[in-house]
C-alpha cells in the first residue's frame, strides 16, 4: 500500500504581521497534534516495511539455498541414473548379451537386450530382441524457477498444456483456479505474487508406449493370443488364437482363427472354413465328443453302440458328420435320442463298405436329427 501522507502545517505566526499573529498562532498550534499523529503513523509504516523487507530477504536466502541443494541433487540423480543404466550407443553388427543396455540413435530411448545375439536392427524397431526401459537422452522434466517481483503475475517456462505443475514457494497450485497455462510457455497467476516468492514451472514430457493398439482402431499384424477375448467391434489380423472364448461383433482374419470356443454376435467372414477331423477308436461302445470336432470316422471291429456327449446348450445349433466303415459284419446301435427320417435307423454298412451319416441338434442333445448322406460307399 502507499505510505501514510503527512498534511502541510498552516503558515506560522510572524511578528512582522502583528495584526494576524494571534490567529495564525492559534491555527498553527491547533494543527500540531494532527501533525504529530501523522508523523508517528509514517514512522510505524516505515518500521513495518523494514520488517517485511528483512523477512523477504531471509526467504530469498533460504530459497536460494534450496535451489542450490535441488540442483546438486538433480545432478547427482542424473549421474546415478546414467551409471545405473550403463547405456551405450547402439551400433549395428555388434554382439550383445542378455541384459545389455543401449540407446537408440534414432529416438535416444534406452533399450535392454532380451537375448544374446548380433544386432543389425535399430532397437527402436526391434521389439523381438529389445525392451524399452527408459527415455535415455531426452530430458525427463523441464523445470523453470523464477523469483517474483511484487504483484508479478506473468511467468515463462516450457511445458505441454495439460502436463504441467506450477508451484508457489513449494506449494502446488491448482490449474485454472490459481493459474492458467495453455500455450506451452506462458503461465499467468490469478493473484499477483509477493516480492521474493519462488514460482516453479515443471513441464512433464509426453509418454508414448511403442507397439500398442489404440482403444479404437489399430492394426494387428501378428497373432492375437490369450485365454479369452471380447470385442464390441471387429477383430481382424493375420491370425487369432485363444485357449478360451473369442467373442465380438465380427471376426475377420487373413490367416487362422482358432480357440477353445467362440461367440460372435455379428457376422463371421472367412476365406476358408475348416472343421476338425477326429478318428475314433473301435470298441464296443464309442463316444462322439461334440467338443472335439465336427467330422468323425470309425472303422468297426465288433458290434458297436454309439453315444453322443458334450453338445452345446439349448439355443445353440450343432451338427457333425460320421464316416462309418464296417471292418466286418457288425451291428450298429445309435442313441435313443436320434430321430431318424422315417423313424427307422438305416442299416449298418456291409463289411468293407462305408456309410456317411449326419446329425444335428439345437436343444442340447435332447433330440438329434439323423440323416444318411451316403450308403455302400467303397
Amino acid at each position: 500500500m502507499a505510505y501514510p501522507p503527512i498534511s502541510n502545517l498552516p503558515s506560522p505566526p510572524s511578528r512582522q504581521d502583528p495584526a494576524n499573529f494571534a490567529d495564525e498562532a492559534d491555527a498553527f498550534l491547533g494543527a500540531l497534534p494532527t501533525f504529530q499523529s501523522e508523523v508517528n503513523g509514517a514512522g510505524d509504516y516505515f518500521d513495518s516495511q523494514n520488517t517485511i523487507a528483512t523477512t523477504q530477504a531471509g526467504i530469498a536466502t533460504t530459497q536460494a539455498g534450496n535451489a542450490a541443494t535441488s540442483a546438486s541433487s538433480a545432478a547427482a540423480a542424473a549421474t546415478a541414473a546414467e551409471a545405473a543404466s550403463g547405456a551405450e550407443l547402439w551400433v549395428s553388427g555388434t554382439t550383445y548379451a542378455v541384459g545389455d543396455n543401449v540407446y537408440s540413435p534414432s529416438t535416444f530411448f534406452t533399450y535392454r537386450s532380451k537375448s544374446a545375439f548380433t544386432s543389425t536392427t535399430d532397437p527402436a524397431s526391434d521389439t523381438t530382441n529389445w525392451v524399452l526401459v527408459g527415455v535415455g537422452g531426452t530430458a525427463l522434466l523441464s523445470v523453470t524457477n523464477t523469483t517474483a517481483t511484487q504483484d508479478q503475475t506473468a511467468f515463462t517456462g516450457s511445458y505441454t498444456a495439460g502436463a504441467v505443475v506450477v508451484t508457489l514457494n513449494g506449494v502446488i497450485l491448482t490449474d485454472t483456479t490459481d493459474y492458467t497455462a495453455t500455450d506451452g510457455t506462458a503461465v499467468t497467476l490469478a493473484t499477483g505474487a509477493d516480492a521474493g516468492d519462488e514460482v516453479g514451472i515443471i513441464g512433464f514430457p509426453t509418454f508414448v508406449v511403442a507397439n500398442t493398439l489404440a482403444l479404437s482402431g489399430g492394426t494387428l499384424t501378428g497373432a492375437l493370443a490369450g485365454t479369452t477375448a471380447s470385442f464390441s467391434g471387429a477383430v481382424s489380423g493375420a491370425s487369432v488364437a485363444a485357449t478360451g472364448a473369442i467373442s465380438g461383433a465380427s471376426v475377420a482374419a487373413t490367416g487362422a482363427v482358432s480357440g477353445a470356443s467362440g461367440d460372435i454376435s455379428g457376422e463371421f467372414i472367412a476365406d476358408s472354413y475348416n472343421e476338425t477331423f477326429v478318428t475314433l477308436t473301435a470298441a464296443a461302445t464309442v463316444d462322439v465328443d461334440c467338443e472335439t470336432g465336427n467330422v468323425f470316422a470309425l472303422t468297426t471291429d465288433q458290434n458297436t453302440t454309439f453315444t453322443f456327449s458334450n453338445p452345446p446348450a439349448t439355443g445353440t445349433a450343432y451338427g457333425f458328420t460320421v464316416k462309418l466303415t464296417a471292418g466286418g459284419t457288425h451291428t450298429i446301435t445309435w442313441p435313443s435320442s436320434v430321430d431318424w427320417a422315417g423313424a427307422t435307423a438305416p442299416d449298418a454298412p456291409a463289411s468293407g463298405e462305408t456309410n456317411v451319416l449326419v446329425f444335428i441338434t439345437h436343444d442340447g442333445g435332447t433330440t438329434w436329427y439323423g440323416f444318411q448322406g451316403g450308403a455302400a460307399m467303397a
